[in-house]
């Protein structure tokens, strides 16, 4: 699917990327600046992990700040640092994710559209699904969804449609590249929101919290926080006494895997794993076929996004040019882990703890 050529917007601008610097990447992206309706003024920005930048003919727009913290919190990063590009600070320091969104209203919201899958189970486990009115194309759970109106793809939904629903509340994330399109799209259109961006299981904690106290469910989220973390202790009483070496596939070419700042790490740890590439910045890391010979993991798991569980090839890694080496491959200790779980952060992701704990025990690879 080609992505959608907006990259974020503000009741002033939208803004694309900039045709006159090709090359850049999903953490250092350059734009253009497009005025809107007469609204505001052309000009370009540049965004960075490290620092935001801006002409001063935009410098004025009032929802740039918002739009470069939702750019970095989709990144991982919640430290601002908005500049004009002749060094004039705008605005600096850290926030929080739930700044991002709208406040909390007086009265618990009745109607949703969920705009993630993870955020669709999140409400289910409320017991709140029967309020959402629409979510988008990749949302599979619980059953309810099949019946419900579909919004197109997690990267890029029909905002004029979700507005047209006039939902009391959408459920929105920013937990990868490109979703900071649909927080800022939201924003433009006065459309209240609440933006979740978990990076670990406690911020999916947070964040059943959080939702549960737009919903008036405070009590309800309070027995599912519990559930999870009676499950995470359970995890840990069973983890053996040496962490397996683990390498988990999200994609197969190029190849990405988890690294240091994700909540698939804290997974494999709590299988009783360690992540071969946990010790590298960032969510998802792409890597070459003898970095993964190098470090040498005892077990793989190929969890490939967006992909069914019943197509994921296990094969494919093992037969994979460059990795002959790889003794896993060659012991056939490679699996297939459903996405479903490692890559939704929310109500269902320890299951794939759970599910890696059963590989790690029947592989015999600690006795």
């Amino acid at each position: 699917m080609r992505k959608p050529e907006l990259r974020w917007q503000t009741r002033r601008h939208v803004a694309v990327l900039d045709p006159a610097t090709p090359g850049g990447t999903a953490h250092d992206e350059r734009f253009v600046l497009r005025p809107v309706a007469g609204e505001g003024r052309p000009g370009r920005a540049w965004f960075r992990r490290s620092e935001q930048l801006v002409d001063a003919r935009v410098a004025d727009d009032p929802d740039v700040p918002h739009a470069a913290r939702c750019w970095l919190a989709a990144r991982g990063c919640f430290e601002l640092s908005l500049r004009t590009e002749d060094g004039h600070v705008l605005h600096e320091g850290p926030f929080d994710v739930e700044s991002l969104g709208d406040p909390l209203p007086s009265a618990p919201a009745s109607t949703l559209v969920t705009l993630a899958p993870s955020n669709a189970e999140l409400v289910d486990a409320l017991g709140a699904f029967d309020r959402v009115l629409a979510c988008e194309d990749s949302t599979d759970h619980p059953p309810a969804a099949a019946g419900l109106p579909r919004l197109g793809p997690d990267l890029g939904p029909d905002l004029d449609r979700v507005a047209a629903l006039r939902p009391e509340l959408v459920v929105s994330s920013l937990s990868v590249p490109g979703m900071e399109r649909i927080v800022t799209g939201l924003r433009a259109r006065a459309i209240p929101q609440v933006v979740l961006a978990p990076r670990s299981v406690a911020d999916v904690l947070e964040d059943l919290r959080r939702v549960g106290a737009r919903l008036g469910l405070g009590g309800r989220a309070e027995e599912v926080v519990a559930r999870m973390q009676a499950e995470v202790a359970a995890l840990r009483r069973g983890q053996p006494r040496e962490p397996v070496r683990i390498y988990l596939e999200w994609w197969p070419r190029p190849m990405f895997s988890p690294g240091r700042d994700t909540y698939a790490r804290e997974l494999i740890e709590l299988a009783g794993g360690v992540n071969v590439f946990g010790d590298r910045p960032g969510a998802s890391v792409c890597i070459e076929p003898e970095e993964l010979v190098r470090a040498a993991p005892e077990l793989c798991f190929v969890s490939w996004c967006g992909v069914d569980e019943a197509k994921l090839d296990p094969g494919n890694l093992v037969g994979r040019r460059g990795l002959e080496a790889l003794p896993a491959a060659r012991a056939g200790r490679v699996h297939a882990l459903d996405e479903r779980f490692t890559g939704r952060p929310g109500p269902r992701m320890l299951e794939a703890a759970r599910r890696m704990a059963e590989v790690i025990e029947r592989s015999g690879v600690r006795g």
